[in-house]
């Protein structure tokens, strides 16, 4: 009797011991830890509790191979400095995932630093292991694009990936179209416009929209960079305009009499200002202008909207010597101008 209890002891014994010494079903083999605990041992109800409970886990971490990551620093564990990661960032994380920014001409600062600012390494609530959910996590950064008053559509959304790459890109900003691409893969009444104008505004066609409209927030609708008039008519103000003076010289709008300032003019009388610099019911410059592009030179509309219910009629022919123009317009009598010799109009 007591050799058979020794027999089923030895047997007991050996089947808890085969787990340090066996391969198990993954095949992973399993050996005792010098110092620390072992891997699978790492969250226990006494230490890293808290690992490994989120929705969504690091595949190290859900297969209990801690020491894939980290290393012993010879010092007693647990213990502040006692284990080390076998790798800085973002190095340590290349060892097992491939570059996501490789190749790119614009890469994310983000990925060539520290892949832990936006991923947590062991676990999260959200796929990827993201820190927090769309814009939110982007925000953490670049809250700068949230100083405006009005937020385009996809800011509002939290949608930044909308415009931009996550790890980088091949065009400038991480944008996922280069120039006015990206504007006109949602806005394309706008490209319908600029691909059927004979003229185009200089931005626009430079492919830089950003030149006038904000891309992210703004303290003035539509999203532009700067004041301008809301109506068709207002008293001029320098400050009203200051979207148009970021390139466009306010002595064209200022001076009553220009050799140079504007080519806009009766010989050396400024009409840009006799019909802008005005104290009551001045004009606009959207008042004859299209902003993106028109059917006509100098931006000039063939037939000028928002005006109540009436498209304002505008033909503008350009003398023979080139000097000046003939403006057939709506809203008074044929003009001439030459900027040589002064015309008179009645």
């Amino acid at each position: 009797m007591l050799s058979v209890l020794k027999t089923i002891l030895f047997v007991l014994v050996g089947l808890l011991m085969l787990p340090f010494f066996a391969d198990d079903l993954s095949g992973k083999s399993f050996g005792l830890l010098t110092g620390v605990a072992m891997a699978e041992s790492c969250s226990t109800a006494e230490c890293h509790a808290a690992i490994g409970n989120a929705r969504f886990a690091h595949v190290p971490v859900a297969a209990g191979d801690c020491m894939d990551c980290h290393a012993e620093a010879g010092k007693p564990h647990p213990g502040q400095g006692s284990m080390v990661l076998v790798e800085e960032e973002p190095g340590l994380c290349l060892q097992c995932h491939e570059s996501p920014s490789a190749g790119m001409e614009y890469p994310h600062s983000a990925v060539e630093e520290s892949c832990t600012g936006c991923h947590d390494p062991h676990q999260s609530e959200y796929p990827k292991l993201v820190l927090q959910q769309g814009g939110e996590l982007c925000l953490n950064c670049h809250e700068v694009v949230m100083d405006g008053e009005y937020a385009h559509g996809p800011v509002r959304a939290n949608n930044c990936k909308m415009c931009h790459g996550v790890h980088g890109g091949q065009h400038e900003s991480m944008l996922t179209l280069p120039g006015k691409e990206i504007c006109f893969a949602c806005h394309g009444g706008i490209r319908e416009i600029i691909e059927n104008a004979k003229s185009q505004h200089d931005p626009v066609a430079n492919g830089l929209c950003w030149d006038c409209h904000a891309p992210h927030t703004a303290d003035f609708e539509p999203f532009l960079e700067g004041p301008y008039p809301e109506g068709f008519y207002t008293s001029f103000d320098e400050k009203k305009y200051e979207l148009c003076f970021n390139c466009h010289s306010e002595t064209a709008f200022t001076y009553w009499l220009t050799s140079e300032a504007t080519r806009f003019r009766n010989h050396n009388s400024n009409l840009h200002s006799f019909h802008v610099n005005r104290m009551d019911k001045g004009r606009v410059c959207k008042a004859c202008h299209g902003v993106h592009g028109t059917d006509q030179g100098k931006l000039l509309y063939s037939r000028v909207p928002n005006f109540g219910q009436w498209e304002i009629p505008l033909q503008w022919v350009v003398s023979q010597n080139g000097d000046g123009a003939t403006c057939y317009v709506g809203c008074h009598k044929p003009k001439r101008y030459d900027r040589e010799q002064w015309i008179r109009n009645k």
